[in-house]
């Protein structure tokens, strides 16, 4: 029996210690504070599938979409994905031809899309009052979804307990002893020591650091992005809103989620009244895409840090120089987690998977901080932020 410690109990390592412990392994997981109370709290928390770029990670978004209802289905009662159409328009020609590429790209691999007169937008979604201008071109997209991080993760740590997992919170890993090229123990801030076969690296964010107890360097860039939560509201909106540099989608108890990018890019250097400031501002944008916001004020404004790979993909599998300690660190990691989880699980658990190939943690590319992104949704995000920015924040080696 395989005896493994996975270090994060976010999204990802809920996911990856469930479908341990259903392969029959012994599992532990530290955490450094709650479960999913990290990145995985601070997320838009969307299916991301119709902006993945290359088809190995389409295709592994689209699975993991499946993965979501099967998990939801085998769950019960406990409901964490909320299926919702996504309307989706730009504004400057480049990204209109971003979004022109896209809509042509999708139905040969498989995934519905297709674009919508004004008057059926409407139609779709009545809360919204669509700009007069830019909007000719709106692209609608029926298979989509948001979710519930914390749903998620507490009830697939729930199973994962009753079959026989440990879960040790506010308790980080502040050591780990190498010899010979493995793992012999890891240590935690309460003088815990653990052995294991296997250790797995699901922090997130704080995953170089991790490695980096190991003696090993993970190229993990740390981003940062805030999303806002509006106070409960009768909004009427019932789609994913991706206008222009603003994402608006429905959350729980009526209240509505925001995100923008360029409101992401300075984060870093806005003192916590600026980043309130931030979040008004960014309410006052959604208000003229839903009037029925009017009178609404801002509930909270959560700031997380995505761990983004220098080429957008995940990083999956063992790096060179230490044989026991494997990586399960991604961006989009809430729709991600459940088939990275499940194929992490049966790589670790002697049943290779060849759908992991493309994301081994040695890839070619996957280390050089001035790699392209592959991932399409990375690659716009980086634009973002230049190579020097210090407004990404603090990074993970890159």
């Amino acid at each position: 029996m395989l005896d493994a410690i996975v270090v994060g109990a976010g999204v990802v390592g809920a996911s990856v210690a469930h479908s341990l412990t259903a392969s029959g392994a012994r599992v532990l997981v530290l955490e450094a504070g709650q479960p999913a109370a990290g990145t995985s709290a601070a997320t838009f928390a969307v299916d991301i599938t119709r902006v993945k770029t290359p088809r190995e990670l389409f295709e592994l978004s689209l699975a993991s979409a499946r993965e979501h209802l099967t998990l939801q289905q085998e769950a019960g009662e406990t409901s964490w994905v909320h299926p919702a159409a996504t309307l989706e328009w730009e504004s400057t020609p480049s990204d209109r031809q971003r979004l022109r590429d896209r809509v042509e790209r999708l139905p040969d691999w498989g995934y519905p899309a297709q674009w919508l007169p004004a008057q059926r937008v409407c139609d779709v979604e009545p809360a919204l009052a669509l700009p007069t201008t830019d909007t000719d071109e709106v692209a609608f997209f029926t298979a989509g979804s948001w979710y519930e991080p914390a749903v998620f993760a507490r009830v697939l740590l729930d199973r994962a307990q009753q079959h026989g997992a440990t879960l040790r919170q506010q308790d980080p890993v502040t050591g780990m002893s190498v010899a010979k090229g493995l793992i012999t123990e890891v240590e935690t801030a309460s003088g815990g020591r653990y052995r294991a076969d296997v250790v797995v690296n699901c922090a997130g964010p704080q995953a170089a650091d991790v490695a980096a107890l190991a003696g090993l360097r993970l190229p993990v860039r740390r981003v940062p992005g805030m999303v806002v939560t509006t106070a409960p509201c009768r909004s009427g909106l019932r789609t994913i809103l991706a206008a222009p540099d603003l994402n608006i989608r429905p959350h729980t108890g009526d209240r509505l989620m925001l995100h923008s990018l360029s409101v992401d890019t300075g984060l870093a250097a806005a003192k916590p009244a600026q980043r309130l400031a931030l979040a008004c501002g960014l309410l006052d944008r959604a208000r003229l895409l839903v009037p029925t916001l009017a009178g609404v004020e801002v509930e909270s404004a959560m700031v997380g840090v995505r761990p983004v790979p220098a080429d957008g993909l995940p990083l999956v599998g063992r790096l060179a120089g230490v044989a026991n300690l494997y990586m399960v660190v991604a961006h989009s990691a809430v729709h991600l987690a459940p088939i990275l989880g499940r194929l992490a699980a049966s790589d670790l658990t002697g049943h290779p998977q060849l759908q992991l190939a493309a994301f081994d943690p040695t890839r070619s590319g996957s280390s050089s901080p001035s790699a392209v992104a592959l991932d399409e949704n990375t690659r716009t995000m980086l634009a973002r932020f230049s190579a020097d920015d210090s407004g990404s924040g603090p990074r993970g080696a890159e």
